[in-house]
């Protein structure tokens, strides 16, 4: 399953999608150049992979991408997962591949986008091979998600929103990582702007 729009429903309730309201949104190029996003991904972990299940982002001008992985092996899950993110999916899902071109589409125009996670150092890994190696990251990418958590530590750790409703899906969960984006936000405006650009060896795709 595949949601590429604003959600128009009660973002407290379970996530089904004929729970919501979905409306196409139209955004112009001009105002999608430096655009932020949250992000969530539900993933199996076992030694050596991350298995994605599903991926969720929301856009800072209200755009919505929600997509789930039909390659994952449930085999692999823990009774944890198997009980708390499985009931909540759709269980309509696309190739991994398919779901890396989608978010190009979902990014497309945004010339410097940037990625706010909440301990997202899985999550970033899950998402970044949705289009292969780190280093094949669609070009205009930040090779690195900034965190929410590490953002909070540098302001003293307050406590921030509680996340209200359904948890463990990644649509939802991502909202409540734009919340608390906004709340830290709110405590130091000019460092919500920060950036995250550049890669760790921008020398590696230089010929000899």
């Amino acid at each position: 399953m595949m949601l590429f729009r604003r959600a128009c429903g009660d973002g407290a309730r379970a996530p089904s999608g004929a729970q919501y309201g979905w409306v196409t949104v139209s955004i112009a190029r001009r105002e999608r150049q430096r655009v932020k996003y949250w992000i969530d991904t539900e993933f199996i972990e076992r030694p050596y992979t991350i298995d994605l299940i599903s991926v969720g982002l929301v856009a800072e001008d209200g755009r919505e991408f929600y997509a789930e992985s039909n390659e994952v092996d449930w085999s692999k899950a823990s009774q944890w997962t198997l009980l708390n993110v499985r009931p909540q999916l759709d269980g309509k899902g696309m190739r991994r591949e398919e779901i890396g071109y989608a978010v190009r589409r979902f990014t497309d125009g945004d010339e410097q986008p940037v990625f706010w996670g909440y301990f997202p150092a899985y999550d970033w890994v899950a998402f970044s091979w949705l289009f292969g190696s780190m280093d094949e990251l669609p070009f205009h990418y930040p090779q690195l998600c900034l965190d929410i958590k590490q953002w909070a530590i540098e302001l003293g750790d307050p406590e921030l929103p509680h996340q209200l409703g359904a948890r463990h899906h990644a649509l939802l969960d991502a909202r409540w990582t734009r919340d608390a984006w906004a709340f830290l936000s709110a405590l130091a405006p000019a460092a919500g702007e920060r950036r995250a650009m550049g890669r760790k060896n921008p020398d590696q795709f230089v010929s000899a």
